[in-house]
Formats: structure tokens, C-alpha cells, sequence
């Protein structure tokens, strides 16, 4: 039984983990908390 649960906690934790993981290829818009400076980020995909 520990083996099932462990087996679908890691399951959940990957699927949290691939959500998350963002596949785009449009700029991301980032704004710095320290001067207020916005600028866009490419992410790889």
C-alpha cells in the first residue's frame, strides 16, 4: 500500500511540476522590484 501512494505522489508531483513549465516562444514581461525597470525575457523552449 506505502508503494501506491508514493507511486501517485510522485505521479501528482511531476504532473504540478510539467504544468509549471511553461512551452512558449513569446517574451515573458518582467518588471524589477528593486527600480521598477521593465523588460522582456525569452524563454527557450
Amino acid at each position: 500500500m506505502p508503494k501506491i501512494f508514493s507511486l501517485l505522489f510522485t505521479g501528482l508531483l511531476v504532473a504540478t511540476l510539467a504544468a509549471c513549465a511553461g512551452v512558449s516562444d513569446n517574451p515573458v514581461n518582467v518588471k524589477c522590484p528593486a527600480c521598477g525597470y521593465e523588460f522582456d525575457v525569452e524563454t527557450k523552449g
